[in-house]
């Protein structure tokens, strides 16, 4: 038995969606304050992306985008939303934060000014959070271009601008210690059935009053957890290397895995071992079937 709730998509067999079909699923806050209109056709004709993930009620969203060579915002901007992104090739400037390469990772809350811009071209999987995570819709404000690493939204109030996790500029992701199995399930909740001896986690972003979290993880090979079963909050997987199975069915480099919460599935196993992308909606309780 795969999996029987969660929504499984093999971006490799997915098209391409120009950045102008992209713009059309935005709300209007975001797709009316791109900049100058006589330039947005041809600055988008350089964004490409596949959609992973759309909450049309919160504007929540997650993408795996190409920028190409020499693609560069037409403005400064800040958005009400959260956005955060990993590195999965290439090299972007993100004014006011860094410059970021292959396995370099991001949280923006609310309210931050910056711009981007791309030399030689970047991969990424890049997320919005929407009314969600201390976030608030999908929106974009064109800003100065001397204001970059300022916040628009809160000015005056640095400390709550930082949000619960922190303004992450840049994490060098291989920089990470690997936290052992172990030790991540002491402070993360009910993790009954998961294969901790054989799972290692680096912790990217963290909210710790609510558990959600971005974070990856590393598993073993033979790593098999003990039983059919539910997580509590919803939970979304990339796998980047490797591969993982669900019953007979395997999965591997770029499989994108949206798991609802409560829903019980099959046991998951590594034969090979895999390294994943995992965002997580809270204090991952696994409760097995």
């Amino acid at each position: 038995m795969g999996l029987q709730h969660a929504r499984v998509l093999d971006t490799h067999s997915m098209p391409w969606e120009s950045g102008l079909d992209y713009l059309a699923t935005l709300a209007p806050a975001f797709r009316d304050n791109l900049g100058p209109v006589d330039q947005v056709a041809a600055n988008f004709g350089k964004y490409r992306q596949k959609n992973l993930y759309l909450d049309r009620d919160s504007t929540r969203r997650l993408d795996l985008v190409q920028l190409e060579p020499g693609y560069s915002d037409l403005t400064h901007c800040c958005h009400d939303s959260v956005e955060e992104g990993f590195l999965l090739g290439g090299e972007v400037v993100l004014d006011g934060e860094g410059t970021l390469h292959e396995a370099d990772y991001f949280w923006r809350p609310p309210g931050w000014i910056h711009h981007a811009k791309t030399l030689p071209g970047v991969e990424l999987l890049l997320g919005f959070e929407g009314r969600s995570n201390e976030s608030g819709p999908v929106s974009r404000y064109v800003c100065p271009s001397d204001s970059a690493g300022r916040n628009h939204l809160m000015p005056d109030r640095q400390e709550a601008s930082l949000g619960t996790r922190g303004r992450v500029c840049k994490v060098s992701s291989p920089s990470l210690v690997w936290q052992p199995g172990t030790a991540y399930a002491r402070g993360e909740g009910r993790l009954d059935g998961f294969d901790v001896a054989h799972l290692s986690v680096r912790v990217l972003s963290r909210n710790p009053t609510t558990g959600q979290q971005t974070v990856l993880w590393r598993l073993a090979p033979g790593y098999q957890q003990s039983a059919a079963g539910a997580h509590a909050v919803w939970c979304q997987m990339f796998v980047l290397d490797g591969g993982v199975q669900w019953g007979g069915e395997e999965m591997g480099r770029g499989v994108f895995v949206h798991r609802p919460a409560g829903t019980v599935e099959a046991a998951m196993a590594s034969h090979q071992g895999a390294l994943i992308y995992a965002k997580v909606d809270g204090w991952l309780d696994f409760t097995p079937a």
